[in-house]
């Protein structure tokens, strides 16, 4: 159904807007983008109330009483400036791409594995939305390979081709949703490099597995084993943060050491570990304000969860599972 006129309107003065700041912000100097994003993180902080609880519940939640209700309000503040900095960050791509990347970007531990630079040789390289997502992925297309990146619809439609030309600005191929994983199959299956972010949960309607995230159980995506496992794709975890001295590093651990016959939760599990281990180091970096625990448990303790979770028989029975599992 067509959008209605006034719709119509909203969503081109939008498309104006966000087109403006894709011209503004290559233009200014790269030491402008960490002050601005300060500035404009805790001005979202403030206004986003629903946001800002969510990131303080979450916090509690992961670290119960290691934090002060005043230091998770700078952790969450912090959530926000991070977010802030990595989206202007994606707007200065094209200056990153045209020659600037050298002196702001670097890239470290490509020596682990050959991997990396074999053609032949399938890999996931799987990350967070932590540190600077969208710069990890122009690092790994200027030091690893180029490869496709799945289109993201927003409720405008206008807004996507923007951010799909600034995303494939280092290369990247930019695929519609349909299909995807056949595309992402295929790749792999001729020796390709794919990256995925792998953090958010999902509904376990939609086949998700259980794992323990900060101890606590959520629902996630198998797409690291289903991928692997038909392709025999190697799995590596990768992070891009930022340095004191205002430059990012782009990081690449060695390949994971997967044990024969893993299931698809017991994969995951080893994944995410990864991926809280750099979280737990340095928590401001991570994307807090989302709803990272949506489900909790019916029975037994839930006063970690926070206030958001709510309890579904679908989530019972996939934690269910996945404790049978863990018992053999």
């Amino acid at each position: 159904m067509p959008p209605s006129p006034l719709k119509s309107l909203r969503y081109r003065l939008e498309l104006a807007a966000l087109e403006f700041v894709a011209w503004l912000i290559p233009r200014l100097p790269y030491g402008a983008l960490k002050p601005l994003a300060d500035a404009l993180g805790a001005v979202a902080y403030r206004i986003d109330a629903r946001g800002r609880g969510n990131a303080q519940e979450n916090l509690r939640a992961a670290f119960g009483d290691r934090y002060t209700p005043a230091e998770r309000a700078r952790i969450a503040r912090a959530s926000y400036q991070n977010f802030a900095r990595t989206m202007l960050s994606l707007f200065w791509s094209p200056r990153l791409v045209a020659g600037d990347g050298q002196r702001v970007l670097r890239v470290e531990g490509l020596e682990t594995d050959p991997i990396h630079g074999d053609s032949a040789r399938a890999g996931i390289y799987f990350c967070a939305h932590y540190g600077n997502w969208e710069w990890l992925s122009h690092a790994s297309a200027f030091a690893i390979q180029t490869g496709p990146i799945i289109f993201q619809a927003f409720k405008n439609p206008l807004l996507g081709p923007v951010f799909s030309r600034l995303r494939a600005t280092s290369g990247h191929e930019i695929i519609p949703q349909e299909r995807a994983l056949l595309r992402m199959l295929k790749h792999l299956m001729g020796g390709g490099k794919f990256g995925a972010l792998t953090d958010l949960s999902l509904d376990p309607k939609r086949g998700a597995v259980a794992i323990r995230c900060f101890g606590l159980w959520t629902s996630a995506s198998p797409i690291l084993h289903a991928l692997s496992d038909r392709t025999g794709a190697r799995l590596v975890f990768c992070e891009c943060t930022p340095e004191a001295d205002g430059t990012y590093v782009a990081r690449y651990s060695a390949p994971m050491e997967i044990p024969p016959g893993a299931t698809a939760s017991e994969i995951t599990q080893i994944c995410w570990n990864e991926i809280e281990r750099s979280i737990r180091s340095r928590p401001e970096l991570w994307l807090w304000a989302y709803k990272q625990w949506r489900f909790k448990p019916s029975q037994g303790d839930v006063s970690r969860y926070p206030a958001y979770a709510n309890s579904a028989g679908r989530f019972d029975r996939l934690v269910a599972a996945a404790e049978r599992e863990a018992r053999g």
